[in-house]
């Protein structure tokens, strides 16, 4: 569900995607974007028009100084906004060899390397699947693009929810197509990182729900009440 919030390209709501077993995620309850820092005023009467209570950061830990910064833009919502703003890690910058595999390879921006992600850093992702599941919602979730750590999380909360692959996967690669009008690339780039691993987007979103069963979920403590939280919200 595209959210037409003026500044934003990437901004939709998770509600609409395809469910397990029959029936569509509810709107209303998360919200993905790109950072809000894009919105011009009128798009910031939306976001409030729209009852946005929660506006969570997903952030890159470890870093400091102008790189903290430029990676990890703080949101500075208007005066009369009254959404809590979270600042949420979920990722960890001094995780080297992790680094230098993904971030400067060019494959950061892929679906590729969630399941690595999920199984090297379960603790930060399950801290980060309890705060979204306490926030008082609508919560609208964001990190620089609204791509790739907005959309492990996406990913994360619609697997709770019983959302299937390919909801999770046409949802993923909606991003692309969104951010074209401010980088023209974006598609192109993903498509050929994709094809030069031997791997479609689909296998690749596959891959990293594989790794969300029992056991993450225990390794990652992430509670009962949060798994049943999200799937009220989302699937009812």
């Amino acid at each position: 569900m595209r959210l037409e919030w003026e500044g934003l390209v990437n901004a939709r709501d998770l509600g609409g995607i395809a469910l397990q077993g029959g029936g569509r995620t509810r709107s209303g309850a998360y919200i993905r974007a790109d950072h809000p820092s894009h919105l011009t005023p009128t798009g910031w009467g939306q976001l409030r028009r729209y009852g946005v209570r929660t506006i969570a950061s997903l952030e890159t830990g470890g870093l400091e100084g102008e790189e903290a910064i430029r990676s990890n833009r703080p949101v500075v919502p208007p005066a009369d906004l009254t959404a809590v703003v979270l600042r949420i890690p979920v990722e960890d910058a001094t995780d080297t060899s992790f680094m230098d595999r993904w971030a400067r390879t060019g494959l950061w921006g892929t679906p590729l390397y969630f399941s690595e992600a999920l199984n090297n850093w379960p603790a930060m992702y399950g801290a980060a699947i309890n705060d979204l599941a306490r926030a008082e919602g609508p919560v609208l979730m964001h990190c620089g693009r609204g791509h790739d750590r907005t959309g492990i999380m996406a990913l994360l909360l619609l697997t709770l929810a019983g959302a299937t692959v390919e909801g999770i996967t046409e949802d993923y690669l909606l991003s692309g197509r969104n951010l074209e009008s401010r980088e023209p690339r974006s598609v192109e780039l993903l498509e050929g990182s994709l094809r030069q691993a031997g791997v479609s987007a689909h296998e690749a979103i596959g891959t990293a729900i594989d790794v969300v069963d029992d056991v993450w979920l225990s390794r990652a403590k992430v509670t009962e009440g949060s798994i049943s939280a999200i799937r009220a919200d989302l699937a009812g």
